[in-house]
């Protein structure tokens, strides 16, 4: 996998998308300083569009994802802007930092990249990291994207998809009573289901939870 992402991320035309933060990670921002939040940890970084652009107010930010190509663009880009972050290769499955580290644990499109029990082991080592009352923001695809039930079928609700990023990309599709066995050492802050149609004929359907979560 960590070859196919250095591939991906190599390519200039792949870059661009992922150079702006996402609006909702931008209305997250603004109400951090109620929280006391200073230090964030963005879990599956990509070449940082959100490690930046907190990194550019202020915030301690960590780095970290499996791609050293992707991390090599962080670092240049974090030079350029004067925007400092600390940038560590590795993924969700390892416990590379001490307890109650972050004030926020980010992972936007990460999670879900494998089967069920690695995304469950993310989410319980994300609550160690975390402060007493820090906040996990992550998203993940629901049973009613497109991509369920495309491709290989690995494992229950685990495909391989055909419309993926790279042809060896594995996701898991969580549904309501997964995220509440996942999240039972959290208390939710909010929850929203994100959908679009790709094509006026409603056959390619973009269907994704955003959750928003304090670490109790």
């Amino acid at each position: 996998m960590i070859n196919n992402w250095d591939s991906y991320w190599g390519k200039a035309a792949n870059r661009n998308f992922w150079l702006e933060p996402d609006k909702a990670v931008v209305e997250l921002k603004e109400t951090l300083d109620s929280y006391g939040i200073k230090d964030i940890l963005d879990l599956g970084c990509g070449i940082g569009r959100h490690s930046l652009y907190f990194a550019d107010f202020g915030f301690n930010v960590t780095a970290m994802d499996s791609s050293s190509e992707a991390l090599a663009i962080l670092r240049q880009l974090s030079i350029e802007k004067g925007a400092p972050v600390k940038v560590i290769q590795g993924d969700y499955s390892q416990d590379l930092f001490p307890e109650e580290s972050f004030g926020l644990v980010l992972s936007f499109n990460v999670l879900y990249h494998g089967f069920r029990d690695q995304f469950h082991g993310a989410v319980r080592l994300i609550h160690k990291w975390l402060k007493p009352g820090g906040l996990l923001f992550f998203t993940c695809p629901t049973r009613r994207d497109a991509k369920y039930g495309n491709g290989e079928q690995l494992s229950p609700n685990t495909y391989k998809p055909l419309n993926s990023v790279h042809p060896s990309d594995i996701h898991y599709f969580a549904d309501e009573a997964d995220i509440q066995d996942f999240l039972c050492q959290y208390r939710e802050i909010s929850k929203t289901i994100f959908e679009h149609y790709w094509d006026n004929k409603g056959t390619k359907q973009f269907s994704s939870s955003w959750h928003i979560l304090a670490r109790k």
